[in-house]
């Protein structure tokens, strides 16, 4: 359907007048027509017309129903004239001459079928342009888009690389190529325009924000990668860290539960060091912790740029061993005030989360099975009513127990899991931003607010969290610049108490699904009394969070555009709060049975605060000249953090009452608690760069630091590091072959660099003792005593951590093809463990020192291509991103002579899974007889005897019995290597593309190759073979019966998957294949057009539909999230949204 378009009435009489109503009806009115795919000559079409005595205007609106044009007047244009017509197979151009005859209106026709219709002599004027669109080498470039600024209407450049088209007077020329900067021209009169565009696609000349300043991507010799905030905002998340995942290449979040309070984690080119560590991250030049960012306003990131390498994170010294991730906020544009705000409602809904039979006859008779022969756990009588049970659903759940009169027999079908969650719970986000800035002033200011409900039934569990952002610069004059960057952030979690419990999901699983909720008087029973009644009235657990944080900023020009000197003052002052209370839940356990209560029938209340106190300040100089083809820069500056934190913790049982369940109101015996921790460093730093002609460049830096937390003697570290690069495509006899094979850059570059790693306790140098209370009782009180401290080695100090860098930058086919590669290794040395081991007459434990290192080696590998291909006049634009990785880590000194496989070892690699191999099943007495020796890893629970149907595994070093031997590296029995826990191989692909105002967003993010064992007592995949009473998994039941010899599982039996032996030791049959793909977000989005907007008086209104985690391709044999293999707090789930970002 075609729309007849008007313009507002309220334009100035005269000439000017009749300017501004050309300009705006051509912008507003041209966009909209040149929505369409193609042309069609307005003179070809010909329709039949049969009116009667209709008004003008709705005889346009017919005509615009019956072709294929749009008819564009101004309000009050048309006269209130009605008009009869027939006319058959006509020209749209006959009717309208027709109907407009004995009127004043005019027309025009215009390119894409736009019929401009005006009063008297009112016209639309236009102009042909024509020119020649090539890049910087003269080469034509095909298929260039060229169009008139704010609309659609537009041609793309033939193989000639020509353009011709025609467009209104006084219109502006825009120029847009994937892989070239677009330009902006004017026409002013002028009907030729040659155009050149520079190459910038892949970001070579982006600036990118470096470690105290900023540099152009194509001068980086170090291992540097960064994406604009635009990744982030094409999908709505509401946690940055989170929103990070798998955008760049090495950088690795991990998130292990989804409660929405929850702050993932951070990990940056694989494992990092026995003690762990992780990226150091600075928000605006400002540290943060991985917690602080998962608080951040998403809306306000302008970039993110991770430096990987020693010689890039040098300068930040003894916090960056393991990389850097700096999170640059948004800053007002220059000359004009923009206003966005941006709103999204989502629904969540469950994940993935075990799936338990739930019949009750099945559940009994397998439990019964899996006990025997340690117990009759369920009589004949019992399972009796559970087959006519499970014959006929309408027969009570809860009847007396055949075999005991004063209790209840449960024989429910509860699903506990989908008992305890809701289906879907609802999420809102909602964040403004206001930025304006001049030559004096410039600010940014926004806020947000975000509540998410979670997914608990009976009592809910509420996240909130505001934030409040105000930047400010002010220019003195071309020297002198001071700034401002103010933040305050809140945030709540209020929950049922039980909810907080971290084993809650997992009890939550292992309730019996024969149990049910309610006895059949309306108690509780003792299952539902201890999940759904104290989630309903057990008590809450309530943590608030208030940072406010000020960063003050100023800079000097020594020398105008050559020398500055800079300075930040940052404070942050962080309260976090906690109330809980916990009441008993009354239950009953047979008729007419007193009632029992949970927790003891004791209540309680509890309360904890910790405050904390942060200072940093910058102090630095920088130094930047051009001397012909020589290029220097230089950096010095001093740096000082200060940290100081102190906490409270107060419990007390017995509450007077429960309307003020508090500490203060309670009768018990007070337990209290305190603690306290303060830490500085402390440190200079250089930067030293030189560019000869973009060819070759070098770089050197370097920091002196000084730690809090070693001894004096040892506190202070130097850490030097250097890099360089050839940019070999700017080579004059490179260019002849790189134009042949479609190269348009190519850049080697290398690193080297060392850094101090005080990745250790506050204190870890003073010898403590620690106090506490005796279990024997004199003179009828429990005696204080104070214990041997752990001794402390005399050279206790820094780790240090290597690492050599190697990579490349490609750019292919008019840079719409971008490739980067980067191999490394990092050596880890001097961390802190135990010391060798020492006569018992010591009287303590060996004390730690700096006597172990590892090796890490790695790469990273980063494919882009983007394009478009031209549809009409209309380009579909497109891109593909590719992004994987992956790291091996090794031991390479640590004191473990004999090399015991319970400790680290020399030449071990990390996350290495000893195990057994297992040929399959016994099949009979006889194979049990002729089979190795098996008793050695059996169960006690079983008699260490085996029988038909259990696991048979591999006599490896056939010396007739199946054993660990030693269980060190040279005499290991039948285990070997099966596999590795640590994931492997992390990718993803991000797919977009945009289209006539519609845009669409595809990310799958994924792992490899992981290899994950369930381990003992993991009860999500063993069940029953872990306990008896333990739910029956899905899984489990394809088991080993004499009709199913080739089951999955072993005959049922319980017990054989709570210890290290049989199901519970590592072995082959039982690895499990952990590598997953997930969709982690799609998005479809659409951006009205100018002609809409502008009638709108807006900018920019889009509108889209989102969806994330809703698709896993998962090898697992159970349903456990590939995220959260051993996750016992929360479920993850699906999400579904839909918003809005709107624009001024």
């Amino acid at each position: 359907m075609k729309k007849n378009y008007w313009w507002p009435s309220h334009i100035p009489d005269g000439s000017m007048r009749k300017l501004i109503m050309r300009m705006k009806l051509t912008s507003v009115l041209l966009c909209a027509g040149f929505l369409q795919l193609s042309a069609h000559g307005f003179s070809q079409e010909k329709i039949s017309v049969d009116f009667n005595n209709v008004h003008i205007s709705k005889l346009l609106s017919l005509i615009g129903k019956k072709s294929d044009y749009t008819f564009l007047y101004k309000t009050g244009a048309l006269p209130d004239v009605r008009v009869s017509l027939r006319m058959e197979n006509a020209a749209v151009t006959a009717i309208l001459d027709k109907a407009f005859s004995g009127t004043n209106l005019n027309y025009r026709v215009m390119p894409n079928n736009l019929v401009v219709i005006v009063k008297g002599s009112e016209v639309v004027k236009t102009v042909p342009v024509k020119g020649i669109v090539k890049d910087k080498e003269g080469t034509p470039l095909i298929g260039v888009t060229v169009k008139v600024q704010g609309t659609s209407q537009g041609v793309t450049t033939n193989v000639k690389g020509e353009y011709e088209l025609e467009v209104p007077e006084n219109a502006v020329l825009e120029f847009s190529y994937i892989g070239y900067e677009s330009r902006q021209m004017p026409i002013k009169g002028v009907q030729s325009f040659n155009v050149t565009l520079t190459a910038n696609s892949s970001g070579l000349n982006e600036v990118v924000v470096v470690g105290y300043g900023t540099q152009k991507r194509v001068n980086l010799s170090g291992a540097v990668d960064n994406i604009s905030g635009k990744a982030l905002e094409s999908r709505p998340i509401t946690n940055v860290g989170t929103g990070l995942q798998g955008l760049i290449p090495n950088l690795n979040i991990g998130i292990n539960n989804g409660r929405s309070s929850s702050a993932p984690s951070f990990n940056l080119r694989g494992y990092t060091s026995l003690s762990g560590g992780e990226p150091f991250i600075l928000v605006d030049n400002i540290p943060f912790s991985a917690d602080e960012v998962s608080r951040l306003n998403p809306a306000d990131i302008e970039s993110v740029t991770v430096l990987k390498d020693a010689a890039s994170a040098a300068i930040y010294g003894a916090r960056a061993a393991f990389g850097v991730v700096l999170i640059t906020t948004k800053s007002a544009m220059d000359g004009r005030l923009t206003v966005s705000a941006n709103t999204n409602y989502a629904v969540r809904t469950l994940g993935k989360v075990p799936d338990v039979v739930t019949d009750p006859l099945t559940t009994m008779q397998m439990k019964h099975d899996a006990a025997t022969p340690l117990y009759n756990l369920y009589p004949d009588a019992v399972r009796e009513y559970a087959a006519k049970r499970s014959k006929d659903p309408s027969l009570p759940a809860v009847i007396t127990d055949p075999t005991n009169p004063n209790a209840y027999a449960y024989y429910g079908t509860t699903d506990w899991l989908h008992e305890v969650y809701n289906k879907s719970a609802p999420a809102f986000t909602g964040n403004f931003s206001v930025a304006r800035g001049d030559e004096k002033l410039n600010y940014y200011l926004s806020g947000e607010y975000y509540q998410q409900d979670g997914m608990l039934r009976y009592n809910p569990d509420v996240y909130k969290r505001y934030n409040l952002r105000g930047k400010a610069t002010y220019t003195f004059n071309d020297r002198i610049k001071l700034g401002t960057n103010t933040t305050y952030t809140t945030s709540s979690y209020d929950a049922p108490s039980t909810a907080m419990d971290y084993l809650f999901f997992h009890n939550a699983n292992r309730t019996p699904s024969l149990s049910v909720p309610r006895n059949p008087d309306g108690t509780w029973t003792s299952d539902g009394a201890a999940l759904l009644g104290r989630l309903q009235s057990g008590g809450r657990n309530t943590n608030n969070m208030n940072e406010f944080l000020a960063s003050f900023n100023g800079e000097l020009g020594i020398i105008k555009g050559i020398w500055k000197l800079k300075g930040e003052a940052t404070f942050r002052r962080t309260n976090t709060t906690g109330k809980s209370f916990v009441l008993p839940v009354a239950y009953r356990t047979g008729p007419n049975q007193p009632l029992q209560y949970t927790d003891g029938n004791q209540s309680s209340a509890a309360f904890n605060s910790f405050g904390m106190k942060y200072t940093v300040y910058n102090l630095y100089s920088d130094f930047s000249k051009k001397f012909g083809k020589h290029e220097l820069s230089a950096l010095v500056g001093f740096n000082q953090e200060y940290f100081q934190g102190d906490g409270f913790t107060g419990s007390r049982n017995g509450l007077i009452s429960t309307l003020y369940p508090t500490v203060q109101l309670a009768t018990g015996t007070p337990k209290i608690g305190e603690n306290f921790e303060d830490w500085a460093v402390r440190g200079v730093f250089y930067r030293l760069a030189y560019n000869y002609n973009d060819k070759y460049l070098l770089e050197v830096n370097g920091r002196r630091d000084g730690s809090s937390r070693f001894p004096m003697n040892n506190r202070w570290g130097t850490f030097p590091s250097a890099s360089a690069a050839w940019v070999v495509s700017n080579e004059n006899f490179v260019k002849p072959l790189a134009t042949t094979i479609g190269m348009d850059f190519l850049k080697l570059r290398g690193s080297y660099g060392s850094l101090g790693d005080q990745t250790f306790n506050s204190y870890g140098y003073f010898e403590t003792m620690n106090a506490g209370t005796l279990n024997t009782i004199l003179d009828g009180n429990q005696p204080v005593a104070v214990f041997m401290p752990n001794p402390v080695t005399a050279d206790y100090t820094w780790q240090n951590v290597r690492s050599v860098n190697m990579g490349v930058d490609m750019a292919f086919l008019k840079e719409r093809l971008y490739v980067s590669f980067d191999h490394y290794t990092r050596f880890t040395e001097g961390m802190f463990v135990k010391g060798k081991t020492l006569p018992g007459v010591y009287g303590a434990e060996s004390p730690k020192t700096n006597a172990a290192d590892l090796k890490t080696r790695g790469g990273e590998l980063s494919i882009m291509w983007r394009d478009h291909i031209a549809i009409g006049k209309d380009n579909l634009s497109y891109s593909v991103k590719i992004a994987v990785a992956n790291s091996k880590t090794y031991i390479t000194k640590y004191d473990n002579p004999v090399g015991n496989l319970s400790d680290y070892y020399v030449g071990q690699r990390l996350g290495e899974i000893w195990g057994l191999e297992t040929e399959g099943f016994f099949q009979s007495e006889d194979e049990i007889k002729t089979h190795a020796d098996q008793s050695k890893v059996g169960s006690d629970d079983q008699g260490y005897k085996w029988y038909v149907g259990d696991l048979k595994f591999r006599d490896l070093n056939n010396d007739g019995e199946i054993s660990y031997g030693k269980n060190t590296v040279s005499d290991h029995g039948d285990k070997r290597i099966i596999g590795n826990n640590l994931p492997q191989l992390p990718y993803s692909i991000d797919l977009n593309s945009s289209f006539k105002g519609w845009d669409f967003r595809a990310f799958f993010q994924g792992i490899g190759k992981r290899d994950w064992y369930p381990g003992a007592g993991n009860h999500y995949f063993w069940g029953i073979y872990a306990q008896p009473w333990a739910n029956v998994q899905v899984q489990n039941m394809d088991h080993w019966t004499p009709e199913n010899p080739n089951g999955y599982f072993p005959r049922v039996k319980s017990y054989i998957a709570e210890d290290a032996t049989e199901l519970g030791a590592p072995q082959t049959r039982y690895l499990q294949n952990a590598a997953y793909l997930r969709l982690k977000n799609v998005t479809l989005g659409y951006t009205l057009p100018k002609s809409v907007t502008e009638r709108l008086k807006i900018a920019r209104l889009r509108f889209y539909l989102s969806a994330e985690n809703i698709f896993t391709v998962s090898h697992l044999k159970a349903d456990i999230d590939p995220e959260g293999l051993d996750g016992t707090v929360y479920p993850f789930q699906k999400t579904y949204s839909v918003g809005l970002n709107l624009n001024f």
